[in-house]
């Protein structure tokens, strides 16, 4: 392998991690992706040249800074690592598939803020069973593994029994069903909550994990809103696609009919980066769902309601019918 056909291979998998040529030019301090362009055309058309240098030292220096690697990086060949990786990958899944055949038997008790929703369409078919005032056991059966590890995180710091199911397109992509997988969760959390009489109503939470920090707050307000602010330092955690996480979050966020702040404040490792969010979620619903008990069975709001207007209006014409 020449030193160009090196750089350029390793300049490709800081394109991919980065998400595009303009995020990488973004993260490197470029105005527009130009110079990136013309960079990889070059590396390209030399490839085959045992003379040629490929990547200047300088602008190598900017690339890696940039993507936050070690000094020299691009020099060395990572195939291997790719390798490593996706073995360790392999082995994870085996033993999650060992521990999970040798779990005992998942009990959703059907007393409390309990429910089970199914929801079918021809992308996906889910069934969704939560229980608010569980112990944070959990059972998934998605087809989307690092998901399915977020959503671990949810259940056990937000001590939330959750059971889901999903069929979905996978074929395609992810994208179906993680956002699907958010409309459901979000469905069942504002049956759940009902007319949230007694709840603290707000939440929120900061959790770390190594250089990773994250900040969610929560309002159980009834009226939708979601701030997103993660700059995931690469497009893909093994094969999943960090986009999706935002679109898992509307579908919570528009479903539950709840206001969501998510910011993760600072962080490198993506994995870390999200699993921080998702923590401080789990942890941030459990405060905002917990009764108060000064507040003696009351509605947690000056207007005296925290449904949103569909339900207002059945209630009301409920009332004047009677």
């Amino acid at each position: 392998m020449t030193i160009t056909q090196l750089h350029l291979a390793n300049f490709l998998q800081l394109v991919e991690e980065a998400g595009s040529l303009t995020k990488l030019a973004r993260k490197c301090g470029y105005d527009n992706a130009a110079s990136l362009s013309q960079l990889k055309r070059r590396l390209e058309e030399q490839a085959e040249d045992e003379k040629a240098r490929g990547i200047r030292p300088s602008l190598a220096a900017k690339l890696e800074a940039g993507m936050h690697k070690r000094k020299g990086w691009l020099n060395r060949d990572h195939s291997k690592d790719k390798e490593k990786a996706a073995a360790a990958e392999a082995a994870r899944q085996e033993r999650a598939a060992q521990a999970a055949a040798a779990a005992p038997a998942f009990h959703m008790p059907a007393e409390g803020r309990a429910v089970s929703i199914t929801r079918n369409t021809s992308e996906t078919q889910i069934t969704l069973s939560l229980n608010l005032d569980g112990t944070g056991q959990y059972r998934f059966d998605t087809g989307v593994p690092f998901l399915e590890h977020m959503l671990a995180q949810v259940a056990r710091h937000g001590m939330i029994d959750l059971d889901i199911t999903c069929k979905g397109d996978l074929h395609i992509d992810d994208h179906h069903t993680v956002e699907d997988i958010g409309i459901v969760l979000g469905q069942a959390l504002k049956q759940a909550l009902g007319s949230k009489a007694g709840i603290r109503r707000y939440g929120h939470a900061y959790v770390p994990l190594d250089e990773a920090l994250s900040r969610v707050v929560i309002d159980l307000s009834g009226r939708p809103g979601l701030v997103y602010n993660i700059d995931f330092t690469r497009a893909l955690i093994g094969r999943f696609d960090v986009d999706l996480f935002e679109e898992f979050f509307h579908g919570v966020v528009n479903h539950s009919m709840m206001t969501l702040h998510i910011d993760n404040l600072s962080g490198h490792n993506a994995h870390h980066q999200a699993e921080t969010v998702f923590k401080a979620f789990g942890r941030a619903l459990r405060m905002a769902a917990e009764y108060d008990p000064r507040m003696a069975g009351q509605t947690p709001s000056t207007k005296g309601t925290l449904s949103d207007e569909s339900v207002a209006v059945e209630q009301e014409e409920a009332q004047s019918e009677a």
